[in-house]
Parts: C-alpha cells; structure tokens; sequence
C-alpha cells in the first residue's frame, strides 16, 4: 500500500527534526510500505518555506526511501519560487510539488504557475494541489491549469472533498494529465468517483501528520465502506500509485 498524501512536522520528530521513527511506526502498522510526504509549516508560513522544505528532504533521506519528498514555493514571489522549485527539483531531489491555493492564498492561473508546471513536466514528476475549497482550491480550477499544460501531471489532492466530489469526476473525465488521491469524500462519493472517474489514474491518501490522530486507519475505514472489492481497491491502493511515483512494481 502507499499513502499518497501525508504531511511532516517535525513535532512527529524522536531525536531530531529529522527523525521518522515514530511517524514510520503509524505507517508500518497499516501496512504502508510508502507514503508521499507534504509540507506542513510552509504552507502556512511563507517565511518558513525553505526550512520546511529542508525539513522534509532530510527526515525523507533518512527513511530508508519509503517517504517520497514533494516541496512547496511561495508563488507570490514569482521568480524566488520558480527559483525554489528548481533548488528542490534539483539539489534535494524531490519528487513532486504541493500547492495548497486557498491556505497559502495564492490561485492557480497565478502567471508564475506557468512556469512551474512546465519545470514539473519537464523533470517528471507531479504537481498535487489542495482541493475542494472556495475560492481558489476548486476541482475545475485545476482542470483549466492542466489543459493549459498538458506535458504536466497534476493531481487534486482531495477528489473535491465533501461537497464538490462531482465536479472532481468531471475534471477527471475530461482531463487525462489529471489525477485524483481519494483523501477526503464521505464513502458513498468514494464510490460514485472510483465508478464514474477513469479507475487507472485514481490513488488514496490519507492526510496524515498534522496530529497524533490515527488518519491512515480511519481514511482506510473509510475507503473500505465503499465496497469497491479486493481488485479495484489493490489497482488504487498499490498499482496506480507505483506508475505514478514511478516506483518498482511491488
């Protein structure tokens, strides 16, 4: 299984900032073997970005290569984010890129998004944007970035949420550079999106890390109350997520 949405802080630290011990402990006991690791202090304060960013490539590097680095920028800089991005990208080694529009009060058709979307698609490697909440954080906003850059693989970090999981499936279905990490949606639209959405480019995550509440195991619960079967949920759970993140069959 991997957990394609997670977060760090280092108040989840042991010894060090940098220690995932315990954070891996959680992980290990629902079977986890990977997870995608967000920011969490940089999305909400642009004057830590780049420490958080560090944060997260340090404690990633010391995980034995089960937690997977996406960095974040603050787009309000224009070219200092641009210029972060190609720092994570490259020095740090990150895998991905993670925008939060309506926490860190920047939308998605900013000019300098242009630019990263297409440093995204050129490194390989995928943008997960935040979700499902007015006004900069919509299912559709994201679509329209996507079909302005289709070399780029964006993916809605929360399928829409509670309320706009409908739309999420029509951004789905329109877009096919578009993902969708079903981390949020109550278990009847968990259905309705992994039946109506196209099913191989769909993954789960849990939103664990902002706490010591045990996210990986009610996000599964939860997952597993839409009765999708043993087939689906491994395809969503395992499979499409390894070609996502481009890791070896497992």
């Amino acid at each position: 299984m991997i957990d394609c949405h997670t977060h760090w802080h280092p108040d989840w630290s042991t010894d060090s900032p940098s220690d995932p011990k315990r954070w891996l402990e959680v992980l290990d006991r629902h079977g986890a073997e990977h997870a995608v690791v967000l920011p969490t202090r940089g999305l909400m304060d642009d004057t830590v970005i780049l420490a958080d960013n560090d944060n997260v490539a340090a404690v990633c590097r010391a995980s034995a290569g089960r937690m997977i680095p996406f960095c974040t920028a603050r787009i309000w800089q224009g070219k200092g984010a641009v210029e972060e991005i190609e720092r994570c990208l490259g020095a740090l080694n990150f895998r991905g890129i993670k925008f939060h529009p309506w926490l860190q009060g920047a939308p998605v058709n900013h000019p300098v998004m242009d630019t990263i979307c297409e440093l995204a698609a050129s490194a390989g490697v995928p943008i997960l944007c935040h979700d499902g909440t007015p006004p900069f954080s919509m299912p559709s906003q994201i679509g329209l970035l996507a079909r302005r850059h289709p070399r780029a693989t964006l993916i809605l970090g929360h399928c829409g949420l509670l309320e706009f999981w409908e739309e999420a499936i029509a951004v789905l279905r329109r877009f096919d550079n578009v993902w969708g990490c079903l981390c949020g949606p109550h278990p009847g639209a968990l259905r309705q999106i992994v039946l109506s959405a196209p099913l191989e480019r769909l993954c789960w995550g849990s939103d664990f890390g902002f706490g010591s509440t045990d996210l990986v195991g009610y996000r599964l619960r939860l997952f597993r109350a839409a009765g999708l079967g043993p087939q689906r949920e491994n395809q969503i759970l395992n499979e499409n997520p390894r070609r996502l993140l481009q890791l070896p069959a497992g």
